[in-house]
């Protein structure tokens, strides 16, 4: 009698375990299917340019419209908000080195790395940082070209264009993330021309 105690006992004890371990459920990151959000985000965003361009979806804020730029190095489009016109009459080339401020979000809204607070920089508390536009990732490359000085964009960026499944210099960063930069150009500081 003993042993069959011990044996129910035994069976008991092994199927509330296996009933136990059924139940538990993963814990869900934010960073999970990241990839597949991370496409989709950007999908997203080249609809509502599809959409501005044919018509169906009207812009009445200038500050709302959709601009494209491609990516020459992978065919990826590049979608950029021209918040704010600044007041220089030229664009730097990619041998250029120029001051920026920016603020770099995943496209969850998650800020990786910034150096201005706020909305906007506004000098007071904030310093730019100093760029060759040849040594940053492409999706700035092809977009930091066609600013002026003052100029204030919303920069949107496929992974492809940013740190594709890497997680830049320092480790940090979730590989396959769409980018959300927003880039004051505050000055051209070598106007140089590569050949």
């Amino acid at each position: 009698m003993r042993k069959t105690n011990q044996l129910y006992a035994a069976l008991l004890l092994l199927l509330t375990v296996a009933l136990g371990a059924c139940g538990e459920t993963e814990e869900v990151s934010r960073y999970d299917n990241w990839r597949t959000r991370s496409d989709a985000f950007m999908d997203s965003i080249a609809k509502v340019y599809q959409d501005q361009q044919s018509g169906e979806l009207n812009v009445t804020d200038e500050k709302d419209r959709l601009y494209a730029f491609q990516d020459q190095t992978n065919g990826k489009t590049i979608y950029v908000k021209k918040i704010e016109s600044g007041s220089g009459t030229v664009s730097p080339y990619f041998t250029s080195t120029v001051n920026a401020y920016y603020r770099m979000s995943y496209f969850n809204g998650d800020v990786v790395q910034q150096n201005f607070s706020g909305d906007a920089p506004t000098g007071v508390g904030d310093a730019p940082a100093t760029f060759t536009i040849s040594s940053l990732i492409t999706g700035w490359q092809y977009t930091l070209i066609y600013m002026k000085v003052g100029d204030f964009w919303t920069i949107y960026i496929p992974y492809e264009s940013g740190y594709a499944d890497g997680t830049g210099g320092d480790g940090t960063l979730q590989p396959y993330s769409a980018l959300v930069y927003n880039v004051k150009l505050d000055a051209i500081t070598e106007l140089t021309r590569g050949e």
